[in-house]
């Protein structure tokens, strides 16, 4: 399988502050892989380092030259003070594609016609998005990431403040995402049930660990023990696994 992300003894901080002193790590074409840790653990500068909005002090990242992120924000980072569509909201994303302060062309539309589609909200495409819930609200987010026709596809927190029945399907599309459009997934959340069905590989920070990657099937509760510094046992249900 093909390396497209590595980290190389990579060193991340900012100012007087590190993060990492010495990560290594490889992300492959294909995966969905949740990094999990509370907030402050080092999940925002991990996503920072791979898109490569951070740069190291020491070491090296090396990445893919044919990389097209497209990043989920945090939703409460959208500003809705404005009364912008669910299709403008998307639009803006191809910003980058069309140039500052030009129309969009054809093209444009098209591509975000098609990211509404495959997200399931092309009928809220002339809504508010500060009108809409917060699973609805998600989805734009996730569209407006697709717009831009990414192979690897970073979510931030994308399931934070949602019920139970949104956090499902919200997990269920990028899930489907991941398969149909044959996307590289990350995924950053606090909560390992939030993603253990639908990860492949994970990355535990802020435990007395090395932070490394480590496969679905050699999760099991003495390791998760260890990582988490207490108690937990794996239960099944409905064919799916629970962590207590």
């Amino acid at each position: 399988m093909k390396r497209i992300v590595e980290f190389r003894n990579a060193k991340l901080g900012y100012g007087k502050r590190v993060v990492f002193d010495s990560l290594s790590l490889s992300i492959f074409e294909g995966d969905f892989l949740g990094i999990v840790g509370p907030n402050g653990s080092g999940k925002t500068t991990l996503l920072r380092g791979i898109i490569g909005l951070l740069k190291p002090r020491d070491g090296e990242i090396i990445k893919d030259r044919d990389l097209r992120f497209g990043y989920c924000m945090q939703r409460q980072f959208i500003d809705t003070l404005f009364p912008f569509t669910v299709f403008e909201i998307v639009m803006m994303a191809r910003t980058k594609i069309i140039g500052p302060f030009k129309k969009p062309r054809s093209i444009d539309k098209d591509k975000v016609s098609e990211a509404l589609e495959i997200t399931g909200i092309q009928d809220l495409a002339s809504q508010p998005f500060y009108n809409l819930s917060g699973g609805q609200k998600q989805r734009t987010i996730i569209a407006r990431a697709l717009s831009i026709e990414p192979n690897f596809l970073i979510l931030d927190e994308p399931t934070a403040d949602l019920d139970i029945k949104a956090e499902r399907e919200i997990m269920e599309l990028i899930k489907t995402l991941h398969l149909s459009q044959k996307l590289t997934v990350v995924l950053v959340t606090h909560e390992l049930n939030e993603v253990i069905n639908y990860a492949q590989k994970f990355i535990f920070l802020d435990s007395k660990m090395p932070s490394r990657i480590i496969a679905k099937q050699d999760l099991n509760e003495d390791l998760l023990s260890e990582i988490f510094q207490t108690r937990i046992k794996l239960k099944d249900l409905d064919g799916k696994q629970i962590v207590i």
